[in-house]
């Protein structure tokens, strides 16, 4: 089996989480796929941030501009997938506001995926599943992978995974556990765990047959894997 290993945020343990520096090096240090976090604001622009707002102020509330002037650092989707969509896949997690949903968001990640030609190769994810039905209604080929919330029972994946036609679950590693790694498995679908650091809990994953780990230091994880990298990482 090859295990996918995921750039959480990007090569996040070596640059600012969720920037286009984090994203190049993800890529050089041979990632498989980025993980990354998606908001709206209130003028439509999908942006690339973990948190739902900027100094107290909500992210859909604010517009483009004003959302950019404070947080320079975080990029619009659509400039990511112009510099990044070629030479690696993502996984698009989408985010919501504290309260609710954001109105359209599924549509605009779709479109933004679409113009680039991406759609086949990236990787939708969201906790909130009303987010995930609606972007299934809205694509019938779109990739999804249920992001499991701890509380969850494999009973409650399993309806998930039916419901959503996902190719994957993302679980935590608090969460993951052999014999459950074993029952997704017989559902035929894949098992990612996050968000992994230390080898010990890696070589643990590996044991139990999961798929690909979340980990803020892929370059790590190629080199305990024995896979070359292109960026000198730590190993510790």
């Amino acid at each position: 089996m090859s295990l996918l290993n995921i750039a959480h945020r990007g090569a996040s343990s070596h640059a600012p989480e969720n920037t286009l520096e984090a994203f190049q090096l993800a890529i050089v240090h041979n990632a498989d796929m980025i993980e990354t976090d998606l908001h709206l604001t209130a003028d439509g622009v999908v942006v690339v941030t973990h948190d739902p707002d900027v100094g107290g102020v909500a992210i859909d509330s604010m517009e483009f501009i004003e959302f950019y002037r404070q947080r320079p650092f975080s990029p619009a989707l659509g400039r990511v997938l112009d510099s990044f969509a070629d030479p690696i896949p993502f996984n698009l997690e989408i985010k919501y506001p504290r309260s609710g949903y954001y109105d359209g968001i599924e549509a605009a990640v779709l479109d933004s995926v679409r113009k680039h030609g991406v759609l086949s190769k990236t990787l939708f994810s969201s906790f909130r599943l009303p987010v995930l039905q609606r972007l299934r209604e809205l694509e019938s080929t779109a990739r999804i992978g249920a992001l499991i919330e701890g509380g969850l029972g494999v009973d409650d994946v399993r309806m998930r995974v039916d419901v959503l036609r996902a190719e994957a679950v993302h679980v935590a590693l608090s969460w993951c556990r052999e014999d459950r790694v074993a029952e997704l498995h017989a559902l035929g679908v894949k098992v990612y765990v996050f968000t992994v650091d230390r080898w010990e809990d890696q070589r643990r994953l590996i044991e139990w047959g999961v798929d690909g780990i979340f980990t803020n230091d892929p370059g790590a994880l190629n080199t305990r894997l024995g896979r070359e990298s292109s960026a000198e990482t730590s190993t510790q």
